[in-house]
């Protein structure tokens, strides 16, 4: 009984709590979801802000994709694209095909067109078709009818009664300072950002400054402990990802974009391992989407031998993202 009371008294107060700071940003609405040192849901920002602006902008280009689909500015797409575009980075971390389906239907049903598209994919994302968990990767109800609400906050709140949340949290809130754990458990985000609340576009330009700064040092304090040493003796790669499921989703994208007339891209991020997108699901690609408008940056090339292309192994630099739209517009005038 004391152990009950116990557990009641301390759902109140973490309730309480919960409401009263909604640490997430998923209880209320923002006019900016970024203010924060808390690691939120992409998608979730996403979405809410496409919602918050979809009647006062008349969004006509979209950019899809995971945490890597980040670094590709407006900026770097709008030159290649009429005047008339209005963009708008619809990515989530940790994207999946489903995500990106859901995404796209919502975009239709909200009456926008989808004049130009960019969907920045890789073997991670292509494999995956089921709803992702987790509270930095849950998808927002908005774009499953509501079907996943009651699991979705409770997807938050459980995240926010986790003992290590709660001590870094309110250890933060206290002092002004982070704890020294903070890093260690992933729950705080302490780089300085660049946001837009129209166009939905996070920068981490801190990186980019601290790299410009001293781009030796940068690189010098990582080459050993992040920058592994690739082995270029051998192509190697990933196993095939695109089976029934992916493509029954594949195909409803395709079937989106032919009904909007849709001027789209789909480029396969060159990733730090090297590893290449498998033969099979690069074909199916290029048959369902024309090859026209496929892109492989995966495996060994130019851009992933250079370390200093990337910011860890996971994620690449804007300065490749650009290369990368000058290259599929511009195909003569740069190669990768």
């Amino acid at each position: 009984m004391r152990f009950s009371l116990a557990g009641i008294l301390f759902l109140a107060i973490s309730g309480i709590l919960y409401f009263n700071y909604d640490p997430f940003k998923v209880l209320y609405k923002y006019d900016s979801y970024i203010e924060t040192n808390v690691p939120l849901n992409r998608g979730f920002i996403s979405t809410m802000t496409y919602i918050k602006n979809k009647q006062n902008y008349d969004y006509n280009s979209f950019i899809f994709g995971n945490s890597r689909a980040l670094v590709y500015r407006i900026s770097d797409w709008k030159k290649v694209l009429p005047n008339s575009t209005v963009c708008f980075h619809f990515d989530a971390f940790n994207e999946s095909l489903l995500g990106i389906e859901k995404k796209l239907d919502y975009i239709v049903k909200s009456g926008h067109k989808i004049d130009h598209a960019l969907f920045i994919i890789d073997y991670f994302a292509l494999s995956q078709t089921q709803l992702p968990t987790g509270h930095l990767f849950v998808m927002p109800p908005e774009l499953l009818d509501n079907a996943n609400f009651f699991e979705f906050h409770k997807t938050f709140f459980l995240a926010f009664i986790n003992p290590k949340f709660l001590y870094a949290y309110f250890n933060y809130k206290l002092s002004g300072k982070p704890s020294s754990n903070m890093q260690k458990n992933v729950l705080f985000e302490n780089l300085p950002q660049s946001y837009d609340v129209i166009s939905n576009e996070l920068n981490f330009d801190s990186l980019e400054n601290t790299i410009h700064k001293n781009e030796t040092d940068y690189y010098l304090r990582r080459q050993h402990s992040i920058f592994y040493k690739q082995d270029t003796t051998i192509q190697k790669y990933y196993p095939q990802s695109i089976f029934k499921q992916q493509q029954i989703i594949l195909t409803h994208i395709a079937q989106i974009l032919r009904n909007n007339h849709t001027h789209f891209k789909v480029i396969i991020n060159p990733l730090y391992d090297q590893i290449k997108l498998n033969a099979l699901d690069k074909d199916y690609l290029c048959t369902l989407f024309g090859t026209e408008n496929v892109f492989d940056f995966s495996g060994i090339n130019s851009i992933t031998k250079n370390y200093k292309n990337y910011y860890e192994p996971s994620h690449y630099r804007p300065l490749v993202a650009k290369v990368i739209i000058d290259s599929i517009y511009q195909p003569k005038t740069l190669v990768p």
